[in-house]
Order: C-alpha cells, then sequence, then structure tokens
C-alpha cells in the first residue's frame, strides 16, 4: 500500500511518483542543456563528447532508478532504496523524517540524511506542477514507529546511537578523501576554462566559472583537511576513553 499511512498495518511501502519522476526527469534536461552550453562555448573540444555521453548515461540511469522507502514494523527497521543500492537503517536511528510534495528526506543518527527528488520548497512551483510526491504521510508513519521502537526499549537505542556516532567518526576519512578529490578536479576544470567565442560577454563569462571553480576547489580541499583533522581528534578521544 503505497503512500498512505495506517498505524495498524505491519509493513508499508512508498515511491516516487510517476508525476515527481517526470518533473525530475525534465528538470535534469534542462541541466543537461545547460552543460552543453557551458562545454562549447567555455572549455576544449575535445572535453565535449566525453562528459557530455557520461552526463547522458547518468541521467539515463537516474530515470530508470527505482526510489522506494519500506517500513517494517516487525523488523524495526526502514529499507532505503536507490537504483541496485539499499541501505536497511533501525527505527531507533532514525532522527527525522521530512515530507514535500517534491520529494522527501530522511535522517539517521551520525548526521547522514537520505533525500528522493529535487526537494524543491517553493510554492509557486507546487501551484505551476501539481504533482504529487509519492511519500505522502511518510513522515507521520515512520515517525511514530521510531518513537515506538525507542520508548520499547531504550537501552539498545542507546547503545545504537553511540555505535552510528562512532561510525560516523569513521566515514569521516573517506568522506575527506571525497571531498579533496572533488576539490582537485574543480581547480583542474578552473585551469581549463578557454572562452571560445570573441566578445566581452563570453570573456566575461569565462572569467567568472575560473573563480566560481576555483573558489570551489579551494572550499572543498579545506573542507576535506577540516574532516580529516576531525577524524584524527575523534579516533584520539575514543583511544583515550579505552575505544579505540
Amino acid at each position: 500500500m503505497d503512500g498512505h499511512h495506517n498505524p495498524h498495518m505491519l509493513r508499508e511501502s512508498w515511491k516516487l511518483s510517476r508525476g515527481l519522476r517526470a518533473v525530475t526527469a525534465a528538470y535534469g534536461l534542462i541541466y543537461l542543456g545547460l552543460l552543453y552550453v557551458m562545454m562549447w562555448f567555455f572549455f576544449p573540444r575535445v572535453f565535449l563528447m566525453p562528459v557530455m555521453v557520461i552526463a547522458g548515461v547518468l541521467y539515463i540511469a537516474l530515470c530508470l532508478a527505482r526510489f522506494q522507502v519500506v517500513l517494517d514494523r516487525i523488523g524495526g527497521e526502514v529499507a532505503i532504496t536507490a537504483g541496485l543500492w539499499t541501505r536497511h537503517v533501525r527505527l531507533t536511528q532514525v532522527e527525522r523524517v521530512k515530507v514535500l510534495w517534491s520529494g522527501a528526506q530522511i535522517r539517521i543518527a551520525g548526521g547522514m540524511t537520505y533525500g528522493f527528488g529535487p526537494f524543491w520548497k517553493r510554492r509557486w512551483l507546487q501551484r505551476l506542477l501539481p504533482v504529487r510526491s509519492g511519500f505522502e504521510e511518510m513522515d507521520l508513519a515512520i515517525t511514530q514507529a521510531a518513537a515506538a521502537a525507542r520508548a520499547a526499549d531504550p537501552g539498545r537505542a542507546a547503545a545504537e546511537d553511540a555505535a552510528s556516532r562512532r561510525a560516523a567518526s569513521r566515514r569521516k576519512i573517506p568522506v575527506a578523501g571525497l571531498a579533496s578529490g572533488v576539490g582537485m578536479l574543480s581547480l583542474a576544470v578552473a585551469a581549463v576554462v578557454r572562452p571560445r567565442a570573441s566578445g566581452w560577454l563570453v570573456h566575461s563569462a569565462a572569467l567568472l566559472l575560473k573563480i566560481y571553480f576555483g573558489a570551489v576547489g579551494v572550499v572543498a580541499v579545506l573542507i576535506g583537511a577540516c574532516l580529516l583533522i576531525s577524524a584524527w581528534r575523534d579516533r584520539r578521544t575514543a583511544r583515550q576513553h579505552g575505544y579505540g
């Protein structure tokens, strides 16, 4: 039973609606068009075809991917599916569930958030695009089930919270590596930006792109460095308290 909350049901599921999937696909096409224009005017032609092929493959995969959330009250968990990937989260670890007309977000202990759909908050878009998200009443169902699970076994909930936060600390290292990699890639992109047409407008736009990608690269590298320092401090604290 998709998108309808019944507290007596032991298993409920929600998935991205066809309407919101179509809106998301159209939204992605706009970004593909902007990417093509940017690659055509501001980057060497040798990069145009590889970048557009990769972007097209990712776009098709996103359009065909399955996005679903399953609430299992008997198993005490929520299964979050995106494409071929599924994450099983204990109900005691669910911190917040937020649903809008344009998507949904689930935040779990440790600070990780899973999102579905573009998650627009603009009311004029809601009036312009009267579509259902497919996640209606999911927030109420999961929030109630999570509260009941924590109340039934508060000791286990506290232990799982502590374990989740230690796991989140361990995840800082790969996230730091990813942030640093994105930063270096952004700096490389800034270095190859070249105006491919004459005129002050194109040259000004190229300069703005250089500044943008350069700033993003610097910020991403700094974030990676901060995460590494934070992970090192967490590990040192854990050793002092006898956890590691």
